[in-house]
């Protein structure tokens, strides 16, 4: 039950991350949704979860990007078991813990896929890239994980209540 409603939701912030928040622009940068979404469900749930999410989100991404295909799964499936080695270190997932791996985890994609994608093949400036779209988004999207935090934590307790035993 709750794989269902992660890929609802994965879905769903797909369609706001390319038709709401293209108008909701900050620096001229939107934030990574699914990113978002994958790192709170690596920090509540664990690497499994999350990186069969992260693996479906990045499925997500690159069939709706239409460069590379493969490069954001692989990103995004890393980036959910990689955050997800840390679900048993918290207690309690608070606001600031939620914000510094978004932060950390979205920069690091970002990095490594601007490098994969266009640097390597010398397009582009890095440090321009960096200063004007890698940290703005990354910032973006910590500050955004915070609400998504709160969405994943209505599910779990919503899948906890109605007694499913399934992750």
């Amino acid at each position: 039950m709750r794989g269902v409603i992660y890929t609802v939701l994965a879905v769903v912030f797909c369609a706001l991350q390319t038709t709401v928040f293209e108008y909701l622009k900050i620096f001229g940068v939107r934030p990574n949704l699914l990113m978002a979404l994958v790192v709170c469900v690596a920090l509540t749930r664990g690497s499994v979860p999350a990186g069969a999410l992260g693996l479906l989100c990045g499925v997500i991404t690159d069939v709706m990007s239409g460069g590379t295909f493969g490069v954001n799964s692989l990103l995004m499936f890393y980036v959910g078991v990689g955050v997800g080695f840390f679900h048993a270190k918290f207690y309690r997932i608070r606001s600031i813990v939620v914000f510094v791996f978004s932060l950390t985890a979205f920069f690091t994609y970002a990095i490594i896929y601007y490098f994969l994608v266009f640097y390597i093949w010398g397009q582009g400036d890095m440090w321009i890239t960096l200063i004007k779209k890698i940290l703005p988004e990354s910032i973006y999207t910590a500050v955004l994980s915070i609400g998504v935090i709160r969405i994943v934590g209505a599910v779990n307790s919503h899948c906890k209540i109605k007694g499913v035993l399934n992750n």
